[in-house]
């Protein structure tokens, strides 16, 4: 018998699909997702795509009529509620509890949460995860964290939140995705709980950041590199935007255009790179391609190069892996500095808001403001001179190449960005299935 699990505000199913990647000893699923909520219609879309035999609700948890259809459905077959309510007013880098604007949003997050709660209770699942940003752990509700009401309230629900994990504490544990081989450093809490009295498994870390110089002695792995990642795919170059560009060179950019690979909604996969890629990895790499190439998928999608503006493009060339737009400003190389003519957006406190990648390194943070810009995610290779395309991103947060986002690219970049990577889904999932199948 498969563990039911219903996911709340689910985006496009990063959270379901890790737990479903889950496999027992004869490898057959040990979850299944029976119900996922979302209200972003393109996030339901890729749902019902990707989750055919799960019943997809759009609609807002928050309206009585959502939550009756999910009762309905569900009531008395749920094992695990999951879920991560929409985490803007909790960002390190959205809206603050000083910002009178962040205050008001704060209260319609907050709302959210409880609204977890609400259908924890209704649906009396033997788990609960929520999941959220680092940002609520500075978050109060009045004179109480907003982590320890939500711990609170599960608590009189009958749900316990002991751990024998140090790092698990008052409820809540904040997990990396890179130390579960996910290639981005990416630091979420998990709320972990459960009513069947037992103590509340944290994944053991799988991999760590090397050491230069110095061998691991822990058994564990190095961390996935954006290399391991993305390497293999499709070179691409992106097409020049006519912002800026004087009336006489618009033709120019126009002929430019046409000589450029900048990719397609769905292409070819290059079974020539796969084999060069492969005989470049290590055991961390060769792991989390047999995750994201799971199958002899003859294509990919969504592997699109944005276009960008031509001042873009010279300054993502010049750029060396790891600058920031402070580090072009400030530096004292001649032909580095002159690169900060081209940074056209006004820096302000984001002193990073151009960041170019580093191949032996673990990517930055994806978010959700890839839907606007991909300046922070400057791929490293100087001969593609470009942002990362949604494939990248989907590839960075651990999904196989088979899953595919529904919409345009900004709707495309705005799922990948807001979901949990599937592969730390499955570690926190793998540690939790013996303990529901031993009471079951």
């Amino acid at each position: 018998m498969m563990i039911n699990v219903v996911d709340l505000f689910a985006g496009p199913g990063g959270l379901s699909l890790g737990l479903e990647m889950v496999k027992d000893r004869n490898g057959n699923k040990v979850f299944n997702t029976i119900c996922a909520v979302e209200k972003d219609s393109w996030a339901c879309k890729t749902l019902k795509r990707n989750f055919q035999k799960s019943v997809v609700i759009e609609g807002d948890i928050c309206d009585e009529n959502t939550k009756k259809k999910l009762l309905k459905k569900c009531r008395g077959r749920t094992d695990i509620v999951v879920g991560g309510p929409p985490c803007q007013s909790f960002s390190l880098i959205g809206p603050r509890s000083g910002n009178s604007n962040g205050e008001k949003d704060a209260s319609k997050y907050e709302n959210l949460y409880m609204e977890f709660i609400d259908v924890v209770e209704k649906l009396k699942p033997k788990f609960v995860i929520f999941e959220n940003v680092k940002g609520i752990l500075s978050k109060t509700n009045g004179d109480e964290k907003i982590t320890d009401v939500i711990v609170s309230e599960l608590s009189s629900l009958g749900y316990g939140f002991s751990s024998k994990s140090e790092e698990y504490k008052n409820g809540y544990v904040v997990l990396n995705a890179a130390d579960y081989g996910v290639p981005q450093t990416r630091e979420r809490v998990f709320i972990i709980g459960n009513n069947i009295g037992v103590d509340n498994p944290v994944p053991e870390k799988t991999h760590r950041k090397p050491k230069r110089g110095r061998p691991s002695c822990t058994g564990l792995l190095p961390y996935v590199t954006l290399r391991d990642a993305i390497m293999d795919l499709p070179k691409l170059k992106a097409k020049k935007t006519i912002t800026h560009v004087p009336d006489e060179r618009i033709a120019e950019i126009e002929r430019y255009n046409k000589t450029v690979n900048s990719g397609k909604e769905i292409v070819k996969y290059d079974k020539e790179y796969k084999r060069k890629h492969l005989e470049g990895l290590g055991v961390s790499g060769e792991n989390f391609f047999t995750i994201v190439r799971k199958t002899a998928h003859a294509y990919l999608t969504g592997h699109m190069a944005r276009s960008q503006m031509e001042t873009d493009i010279k300054l993502f060339r010049g750029m060396r892996q790891g600058m920031t737009a402070k580090d072009v400003i400030e530096s004292e190389n001649p032909k580095i500095k002159s690169l900060a003519e081209y940074i056209r957006y006004d820096m302000g406190s984001f002193r990073d808001k151009y960041k170019k990648q580093y191949w032996n390194r673990t990517c930055s943070t994806i978010f959700a403001h890839l839907q606007k810009d991909g300046n922070r995610f400057i791929h490293p290779d100087s001969h593609q001179a470009r942002t990362i395309t949604p494939r990248e991103a989907a590839r960075i947060q651990s999904f196989p190449d088979t899953f595919y986002f529904e919409g345009p690219m900004t709707k495309k970049f705005q799922q990948i960005g807001n979901a949990v990577p599937p592969l730390l889904a499955m570690k926190i999932a793998e540690s939790i299935s013996s303990m529901i199948f031993s009471i079951r």
